[in-house]
């Protein structure tokens, strides 16, 4: 039962990020596909746990929050020193932030967590 189940996931999650676009549309079902779908589910894992939510910026890059759902625009909390802190409505990407930020999150207590307009800015 565990074995169905983590393959349902490693397929769900290579859907996700179009690891199997390019699979006939048997893949999923022969033992040939399994290579593709782990190297995608592994792709996947890594992308998630690399970019989503906040980055420190590093390398010269300015710091950035990756909000990697499709179909939200959402509040974060900028944390910023020694300036005040801010809200931002972040789209579907990475939102660059100030050269100050020190942290970001999605704030769901900030009307209602959800906005409209990438890019407003709130207290």
């Amino acid at each position: 039962m565990k074995a169905r189940h983590y393959a349902a996931v490693a397929i769900t999650a290579a859907l996700a990020i179009g690891g199997l676009a390019s699979a006939p549309a048997s893949a999923g079902t022969t033992a040939a596909a399994t290579p593709v779908v782990q190297a995608s589910s592994e792709a996947a894992e890594r992308a998630y746990a690399a970019g989503c939510g906040w980055n420190a910026s590093k390398g010269g890059e300015r710091a950035y929050y990756e909000h990697c759902a499709t179909n939200t625009n959402v509040w974060i909390q900028v944390k910023r020193f020694p300036r005040s802190n801010y809200h931002r409505c972040a789209g579907p990407g990475r939102t660059n932030l100030d050269a100050d930020a020190t942290g970001a999150w999605y704030d769901s207590n900030y009307r209602g967590g959800l906005c409209s307009h990438p890019g407003d800015t709130g207290p």
